[in-house]
């Protein structure tokens, strides 16, 4: 029914019920939701109408509300998004027009905008994106044409290129 219920470590405001205490039964925390994405303390919300939310820890920007303020109540972010994905403290937003934005953490490339410099507002990475996924400190991502493309940590050779070289952009 769209509702959401969360439960659980609250430390960092990560619920957005307003608190950061934390629950073992579950609790409603917001209506109208069509998916969440949880990174390792923040919470990603997207509302049927393409809205997205953030709340949580934002040590390093990955609510991408242009602060490092930790949240718990949560913050719109970004409109006309179709599909949110959040790392360990890194997010990728995909636009409804198939732009995809990265926000956060980015010491090994994760956010694939050829830096290694934290983003504490959302930056354009790519267009004609179809699906994104953050994992602790890489990203793949799928493009429309069907390419993927990967970025970020590689230590175990995750990224697939056959190395273990970071990468910083997106390598297909």
């Amino acid at each position: 029914n769209g509702s959401l219920w969360e439960t659980g470590s609250n430390y960092y405001g990560q619920f957005g019920n307003g608190t950061t205490l934390s629950n073992v039964l579950p609790i409603q925390i917001m209506e109208n939701v069509s998916a969440i994405s949880a990174g390792m303390n923040h919470s990603m919300i997207l509302k049927s109408d393409g809205g997205l939310w953030a709340t949580g820890c934002n040590e390093y920007g990955q609510l991408g509300d242009g602060s490092k303020t930790n949240r718990n109540s949560p913050v719109n972010i970004m409109i006309n998004v179709s599909l949110v994905s959040a790392g360990s403290s890194h997010t990728m937003i995909l636009k409804s027009n198939g732009d995809l934005f990265a926000t956060g953490l980015n010491h090994v490339g994760q956010l694939g905008d050829g830096t290694k410099t934290m983003k504490i507002n959302p930056v354009q990475i790519m267009t004609n994106v179809s699906s994104v996924s953050a994992n602790g400190c890489h990203t793949i991502i799928l493009k429309t044409d069907g390419n993927v493309w990967t970025t970020g940590y590689n230590y175990f050779g995750q990224l697939g290129d056959g190395t273990t070289t970071n990468k910083s952009e997106p390598i297909q």
